[in-house]
């Protein structure tokens, strides 16, 4: 699923995400203290690959968006990110 779709759950009160864990520790939303999320990916974009039209070609980061608030915390490494 997108982030989109993901966040308009979150908007719309879809409390049923999942728990995670990111390096051995729980997930909380820095925003409201909520601890279920709604996981997707985005791509990290810099100067470079605008520049050149190659964003494609950049990195991912794994997001979480609270499924309480909304609010949506970015992991880099999605190796770390694990669903509980």
């Amino acid at each position: 699923m997108g982030f989109f779709s993901e966040f308009s759950k979150a908007l719309n009160g879809d409390d049923a995400g999942e728990r995670y864990t990111v390096a051995g520790h729980s997930v909380t939303c820095s925003h409201c203290g909520g601890t279920r999320f709604h996981e997707s990916t985005a791509l990290l974009d810099g100067r470079a690959a605008s520049m050149f039209g190659v964003e494609w070609a950049g990195g991912s980061a794994v997001t979480l968006t609270c499924a309480k608030c909304g609010h949506v915390e970015w992991f880099a490494s999605g190796k770390l990110v694990e669903r509980t």
